[in-house]
């Protein structure tokens, strides 16, 4: 019966999000080594399109199993690059209507039996401290928008509306968006790369994860209006902006993420700040220096 029990569903149609409380892309089995962001996308575009679909809850856990390197020296020890795209993804599933993680991978039981999980093939997140610090830091961003993702969930259900969304959706009109801009190849390529991984968590949230290893900083094009940035609270854009391109750092740990100037989402900053997930920039560079030092590419 409705309210017994909740159904993610992994095969669907297009009535199956009346049913479901949730889609799901299925369990990707990620092998970051020699990714260069087609992954991550990948799994971003599948949410996004199930959305234009009437999929209105879609999401993609993510996976905790790792490929084991066979030629690697690190032992039982994970590779920096796949510990770096886990918290990547991480940082993106938590605007989605699920955030969740799992271990499901193809690989054999450590007893050599079978299908199984964790097994001799693979290496468990679970096992890895920064992995599980930044499952916290990702666990509180996602409990605090839980009363934006409530108005969402709402809109869902009576409207139709995806709870991930398209800027296109919001931005009809924008050349960014649309596809109609006439640029010449060159800054064609450019201007693709500002927008290709961009989405927005119903109207009042912009994100622009970070799908490709060695990042530490972005270009970002904003759309019309008023948008600030959530990691450090500056206005990046105002009332009059038309559609401009920033420059903003993209750590891990705090990807390109900016919101409109509305009461609901001051709230959302306020308990992010109360959870010390925000905070001053003394702090934030403090931080950075001890926490992410291990993720940055070698020059």
């Amino acid at each position: 019966r409705d309210g017994d029990c909740f159904a993610i569903m992994n095969a669907a149609y297009g009535s199956t999000a009346r049913h479901a409380g949730c889609t799901s892309l299925g369990d990707y089995g990620a092998n970051f080594n020699h990714d260069t962001g087609g992954i991550l996308r990948a799994v971003l575009n599948g949410i996004v399109n199930g959305g234009f679909s009437g999929l209105t809850h879609g999401h993609c856990a993510v996976n905790f199993a790792v490929p084991r390197q066979i030629t690697s020296s690190l032992g039982n020890a994970m590779d920096s690059k796949s510990r770096e795209m886990l918290c990547r993804w991480m940082e993106m599933t938590a605007f989605t209507p699920l955030f969740r993680t799992h271990v499901g991978d193809c690989g054999t039981r450590a007893d050599g039996s079978g299908a199984g999980t964790g097994g001799k093939n693979t290496l468990s997140g679970y096992d890895d401290e920064e992995i599980v610090r930044q499952l916290a830091r990702w666990s509180h961003v996602y409990v605090a928008l839980s009363e934006y993702r409530l108005l969402l969930l709402n809109e869902a259900s009576f409207r139709g509306y995806p709870v991930v969304r398209h800027p296109v959706l919001h931005f009809p009109n924008d050349e960014m968006f649309n596809g109609s801009a006439q640029w010449s190849k060159k800054k064609e390529k450019s201007k693709e790369k500002e927008v290709s991984s961009s989405f927005m968590l119903g109207d009042l949230v912009y994100v622009v994860p970070v799908v490709k290893s060695g990042v530490v900083k972005r270009k970002v094009y904003l759309p019309k209006g008023t948008w600030i940035h959530l990691w450090t609270g500056e206005q990046m854009a105002g009332p009059n902006n038309i559609g401009k391109t920033v420059e903003v750092p993209a750590p891990i740990g705090e990807p390109p993420v900016f919101f409109r100037d509305t009461d609901i989402m001051h709230r959302v900053v306020a308990m992010l700040k109360q959870k010390g997930i925000i905070t001053t920039n003394e702090k934030r560079q403090m931080r950075k220096s001890s926490l992410f030092s291990s993720f940055r590419r070698k020059s």
